[in-house]
């Protein structure tokens, strides 16, 4: 399993809520240095730089033994508050918790970050003016997705701002001379394509995806909306992914 840094940090808010020493021989039994268990920073800080692999081991102990872990918390709702965020930060992973088991529902690429992570770093390191816009309606999006009471369409919103500021502040860059308030998406992504950034067939499916997710409130049969916001959020990760990079290049 590769988990973004969120995935990370809800791991670590859930085991802050169980009895200290349960959580201490859960470190001592995976190597990490017990004596972190003491405060919530410190368990972050070992989760953090846990390998791929270790981290896998310890989400899988957490939730195959989550029952037992829960009778170890006082109060419960506050395992159960913390289960979930950290249910719903996996899922945002690609990873779907049954059963007291882990499943994968993307592909695991060996050796790649999760997009999330990767895609505010590449935004971050970017010349862009505005890029702390872009990473803050990033972070946004999966909060309003993780949260206790989720806004999905405030999570598809705010990927699409990211989407759409991206692309607008990339085409300033280039020359665009328009302001930058009203509705700026078409006339910059067509700018961007005739300045040479992007041909035709990328604009063609950088407008699709806009579209799509645009449309978020029309849920397409058979799906339920958090597996449909799902859906509509990585595909426009991938688009602002490939702006990016494209542009960092």
């Amino acid at each position: 399993m590769q988990v973004s840094r969120r995935s990370k940090f809800s791991l670590a808010q859930l085991l802050s809520v169980i009895e200290k020493p349960t959580v201490f021989v859960i470190f001592d039994k995976f190597g990490f240095t017990p004596r972190a268990v003491a405060s919530p920073a410190g368990i972050a800080e070992e989760l953090l730089s846990a390998s791929d692999t270790l981290l896998s081991d310890v989400i899988l102990e957490v939730v195959h033994t989550a029952r037992t872990l829960r009778n170890k918390t006082s109060p419960k709702y506050q395992f159960d508050d913390q289960f979930k965020i950290l249910e719903k930060s996996l899922l945002l992973d690609g990873y779907q918790i049954e059963s007291n088991s882990v499943k994968a529902l993307d592909p695991n690429f060996v050796g790649r970050e999760p997009v999330e992570d990767a895609l505010i770093k590449e935004a971050q390191k970017s010349s862009i003016v505005h890029k702390q816009d872009i990473v803050n309606a990033i972070t946004r999006s999966a909060d309003d997705f993780i949260k206790a009471q989720p806004d999905y369409n405030g999570s598809l919103t705010n990927i699409r701002i990211a989407l759409e500021t991206l692309v607008r502040e990339i085409a300033f860059d280039k020359g665009f001379s328009t302001v930058r308030t009203g509705n700026t998406w078409g006339p910059s992504l067509n700018y961007l394509r005739t300045k040479g950034f992007i041909d035709q067939k990328d604009e063609n499916a950088l407008s699709s995806v806009y579209t799509f997710i645009s449309n978020g409130a029309h849920i397409p049969l058979g799906f339920s909306q958090e597996e449909f916001v799902r859906l509509g959020r990585n595909l426009c990760y991938s688009m602002c992914y490939f702006v990016i990079k494209k542009f960092n290049a």
